[in-house]
């Protein structure tokens, strides 16, 4: 007696079941194949070749004023180092926290593999003076930070800032990213902020020698430097040879330090 054929139900349950089996092969396969890739790739890079062990792997691009070797410096990578061990977030608020950078990205590259430095740095915006007939070897940028000159491009030096900055022995110009920013403003030439008196800032100007005083509220800085514009004309209205320096600390009375006087002088100065 011949079995029954299958019915349509059971030849469709079959199909299903087949179907079934071969998806969970597939998936087998695929599993098995992203396994292999993936061992494999974590045995590569696991080799010497898949090392940070030179300079020369760590390509830095974008900056204009600090040498290459100064950024190296800056990021202080041991050699050799695993690539994948390398944390960009890391190095990345390192370059940030130096205070000579002011944004800053870095890649990893596998193929050769390097890092990819891309940063933005800050110009010296003034010299540091030691001393009156030597020439500045550390400048400072406009938040304050000091650099020698040999962190800068060589290209640098020959356009390095004519402004002058004279520091108190601590070595720091209080306020000075606040005072860099007015100074830019400035109406008449700066060749020289004097902060070794952090309640007695004096400058050095193209009208003369001009008192602030303690400068803490920006205001009243933005105004002191507008007001140099009307001090132009003021050896007309004294002998310049009797006056030690123009007395700015009211901006809108200006007065003179006489050399043979103890207190400044109620002078008219402004210019109509």
């Amino acid at each position: 007696m011949q079995p029954a054929s299958p019915t349509k139900t059971q030849l469709k349950k079959r199909r299903q079941l087949q179907q079934r089996r071969v998806r969970v092969l597939k998936s087998l396969w695929r599993f098995g194949c992203m396994s292999m890739i993936l061992s494999g790739f974590g045995w590569i890079i696991s080799q010497s070749d898949w090392k940070i062990s030179r300079a020369e792997q760590i390509q830095i691009e974008g900056n204009q004023y600090l040498s290459d070797q100064t950024v190296h410096s800056i990021l202080a990578i041991p050699y050799p180092q695993l690539i994948m061990e390398l944390d960009p977030a890391q190095l990345t608020a390192k370059l940030l926290a130096q205070g000579s950078i002011s944004s800053a990205k870095i890649d990893r590259r596998l193929l050769p593999p390097r890092l990819i430095v891309q940063v933005q740095d800050l110009p010296p915006v003034a010299g540091v003076m030691e001393s009156e007939n030597t020439e500045a070897q550390t400048f400072v940028n406009e938040l304050g930070r000091q650099l020698p000159r040999s962190s800068y491009h060589s290209t640098v030096w020959k356009s390095l800032p004519k402004l002058k900055l004279r520091l108190p022995t601590s070595g720091i110009c209080p306020d000075f990213a606040q005072l860099s920013q007015v100074i830019r403003t400035s109406p008449v030439a700066i060749g020289i902020i004097d902060c070794r008196n952090s309640q007695n800032l004096f400058l050095q100007t193209e009208v003369g020698k001009v008192r602030l005083g303690e400068n803490r509220d920006r205001s009243r800085l933005t105004h002191q430097i507008q007001q140099l514009d009307l001090l132009r004309n003021w050896q007309q209205a004294t002998d310049p040879t009797t006056v030690d320096y123009v007395d700015l600390e009211n901006p809108d009375l200006p007065r003179f330090q006489l050399k043979s006087a103890s207190e400044p002088v109620d002078k008219s100065v402004l210019s109509n």
